[in-house]
């Protein structure tokens, strides 16, 4: 009896070590994949007009106790416009993310990572899935620079988010990162068009770091990269703070260090003098090794 009960339990095993292919580790309960729609589909999507309305409405980047932020007056000129084009292998794996959530078409921030299969977005999980609503019509457009697309642009073929982001109704900002895996095109990669930016896991150190994204509310709009640097300093354990104003639509940013590599994403403003950038953990490593699988 016991020997039946052992040959099923080594059965279940083996099937489950059969969903995964050869030399990849099984999918992990902590990551939730989410196929999108097709390239075309997307692509058709985004007309001249619905990019405007992304302008006018870039998704709030909410506060550090999760609640939205109301804009507020004080100082906005900490963050400085980036001169284009965005041609250079600093600039150009860094772009605009376009994104649909209830209806809303919206923008935030993101950044081309290496990654085994050379087609991987890194941004913010509240870019892509918010207030309890997973995003459609998620595409990059890396370089962009006032309406112009020097590189093409790249829908998300499968988003990676946090299992635990999604069950806090998006309030656990130590979570607030993600992934989405786009496909190559006229047979070339993401990586081979732009290039990609390598990422660091367990950075808890206070340094100078560089932050990038596309702020869209006004009086910014969403059509050119803008930049802020600064020493900055960890917060809490899964957080750092930087003297920078963020603004909506910067939401997934990369903060970059010395090595020009991505350390923290932008998570959270208090829209005049802070920016709060979620810190990778050993959890992100697992999602991001899962997407660029």
């Amino acid at each position: 009896m016991k020997l039946n009960r052992l040959f099923v339990a080594l059965g279940a095993s083996a099937a489950v070590l059969a969903l995964a292919p050869v030399g990849q580790a099984a999918p992990s309960p902590d990551v939730v994949e989410r196929s999108q729609a097709p390239t075309a589909e997307v692509d058709a999507y985004w007309t001249p007009e619905r990019i405007a309305e992304a302008v006018a409405n870039p998704m709030p980047m909410p506060t550090p106790d999760g609640a939205p932020a109301a804009p507020q007056a004080g100082a906005r000129d900490l963050i400085q416009k980036v001169p284009g084009p965005y041609s250079s292998e600093k600039l150009r794996s860094m772009g605009r993310l376009l994104f649909t959530t209830g209806g809303r078409n919206s923008s935030c921030s993101a950044t081309s990572v290496e990654a085994a299969n050379k087609n991987l977005v890194w941004t913010a999980a509240h870019c892509v899935h918010y207030g309890g609503v997973a995003a459609e019509n998620i595409t990059f457009l890396p370089g962009f620079l006032n309406n112009e697309k020097p590189y093409g642009t790249w829908p998300a073929k499968k988003t990676f988010i946090p299992q635990g982001w999604i069950s806090s109704s998006g309030n656990d900002f130590s979570l607030d990162y993600a992934g989405f895996s786009v496909e190559s095109q006229g047979g070339k990669s993401l990586t081979d068009t732009v290039g990609a930016k390598g990422v660091v896991f367990d950075d808890k150190k206070s340094q100078k770091t560089d932050m990038y994204g596309y702020p869209a509310e006004s009086p910014y709009t969403g059509q050119e990269m803008y930049t802020c640097s600064g020493i900055s300093a960890t917060v809490q354990t899964f957080d750092a703070k930087i003297a920078c104003n963020g603004i909506g639509g910067q939401s997934g940013g990369a903060w970059l260090n010395s090595s020009d590599k991505v350390w923290a994403v932008n998570s959270r403003s208090d829209r005049r003098t802070v920016t709060y950038g979620t810190l990778f953990d050993s959890k992100a490593k697992q999602l991001y090794d899962q997407a660029g699988a």
